[in-house]
């Protein structure tokens, strides 16, 4: 018998664009910050849905103004200083959205992709 290594990709996330989903909040991190350019520019959120294939499709809007229908966006700190990161927190609505794993305490990660300039798709 010849046993044979399993190679592992180290891979801690911080490569990945990604929004982390629980606690009635949306946390996407600095990777995906950069995908939209956001300089701290955005103040606002918009939540969108589309059908595709039968399936639900989410996205991210993010504003730099109110429009109807915005969450307000917080920003991450860190020791008091505002670190690259954006939360969106509406637990109601990311309830609706997302069901239970909207508002579960755990996090769960899943990956975002620009599909315009200030939109991000969340992949499930």
């Amino acid at each position: 018998m010849e046993w044979q290594v399993v190679k592992i990709k180290q891979a801690d996330g911080r490569s990945s664009a990604f929004v982390s989903i629980g606690r009635g909040q949306l946390d996407f991190n600095a990777e995906a910050c950069k995908l939209v350019e956001d300089t701290g520019n955005f103040k606002f959120a918009q939540l969108l849905t589309a059908q595709q294939n039968g399936k639900v499709i989410i996205a991210v809007k993010f504003l730099e103004e109110y429009d109807e229908n915005c969450i307000t966006i917080r920003r991450k700190s860190v020791d008091g200083k505002v670190i690259q990161g954006m939360t969106v927190r509406n637990k109601g609505t990311i309830e609706k959205i997302f069901g239970k794993n909207g508002v579960k305490q755990g996090m769960t990660r899943y990956p975002v992709a620009l599909v315009e300039k200030n939109i991000l798709k969340i992949i499930d």
